[in-house]
């Protein structure tokens, strides 16, 4: 006869489950010898007792994965990375399947990811001036937004130092472009292709033009969720060449300097930017939302999701600003 389990015996059980002089081969033994006696017993006491080491182990286990994620996430260099890892394997969505059913028909995601994003802003186009007598282009809301203009900026010259230290910098990736060369050989090539390639991508500043060649890249479709058989629930991941990504970090340096120097970003903007986060979006969130509730305001919010936001980015309003 088992007797049911006190405080004593509630500690000598937790014991029997943490215990570390036990290996995993033990523990599944006592524990299906355990299951089995209970199954087949009607006896009050032993259910009682299995029930509480089934809520031991169920805590030990929980407490286990705790500290390794804590420890996962400790010891990565990219905790943000880490932690949505974490949660992707704890939700079943850590590693995204590729298209199934249209993995041949290549001119299904091709003919769609080239259309939707005409299709959402003519849209919004017709949604903006129906009903309306004269309808007025973002550009002009945009031109009269600001009372004095920016200066244009410069693009200074890069230097091979410059260069070099872009390439270090690239993540260490055996993927690659349509060109079959991953940010690995460029590293390793850097000491004989720096003094060529910075010399290719002042001629780029200087004229204006971006190398047509290194806008090509290999698209794949990745799922997203919902139906796999909706070529809607798949989004385009774009593999682009190493070189392509020297030069824009070049023109982004610039680019950030400008914005940086005429004070044109908002404070409100966070994202992409050097020392800002959606930590600290939320932060600011929160503590405005606190600070209205502590002075008996009332408190709303509207939160917008935008539907394909970079594909369908108006390339005449991002050259007007």
């Amino acid at each position: 006869m088992v007797s049911p389990p006190d405080d004593g015996h509630k500690s000598q059980l937790k014991h029997v489950v943490v215990n570390s002089s036990w290996n995993e081969n033990h523990k599944g033994h006592y524990f299906t010898t355990l299951h089995l006696l209970t199954r087949n017993n009607e006896d009050a006491n032993i259910k009682n007792f299995y029930k509480q080491y089934c809520k031991i182990l169920t805590n030990v286990i929980k407490e286990a994965k705790r500290s390794m994620y804590n420890n996962q996430i400790n010891n990565s260099a990219n905790k943000i990375k880490a932690t949505w890892n974490i949660v992707k394997a704890e939700t079943n969505r850590l590693q995204r399947p590729s298209a199934n059913k249209y993995q041949n028909s290549l001119d299904t995601f091709n003919n769609y990811f080239l259309s939707i994003a005409n299709k959402i802003t003519c849209d919004i186009r017709y949604r903006n001036s129906k009903g309306r007598k004269a309808y007025k282009s973002p550009t002009y809301y945009l031109t009269n937004l600001f009372h004095k203009p920016f200066p244009n900026i410069q693009f200074n010259n890069t230097s091979t130092n410059e260069t070099d230290k872009i390439i270090k910098s690239l993540n260490l990736k055996k993927s690659s472009g349509y060109e079959e060369i991953s940010t690995k050989i460029l590293k390793i090539s850097a000491p004989f292709i720096t003094s060529p390639l910075n010399y290719i991508c002042n001629k780029s500043l200087l004229s204006g033009i971006f190398p047509t060649q290194l806008k090509y890249s290999i698209i794949k479709p990745v799922y997203k969720k919902g139906d796999r058989d909706n070529v809607a629930n798949y989004r385009p991941i774009s593999l682009l060449t190493a070189f392509s990504k020297v030069f824009e970090r070049i023109i982004y340096d610039r680019l950030l300097q400008h914005t940086e120097t005429n004070n044109i970003l908002t404070d409100e903007q966070f994202g992409f930017r050097t020392f800002s986060s959606t930590e600290k979006a939320s932060y600011k969130l929160i503590d405005g939302i606190l600070d209205a509730l502590n002075n008996k305001m009332m408190v709303g919010g509207i939160f917008c999701n935008l539907q394909k936001a970079f594909d369908c980015v108006n390339h005449s309003i991002l050259l007007t600003k």
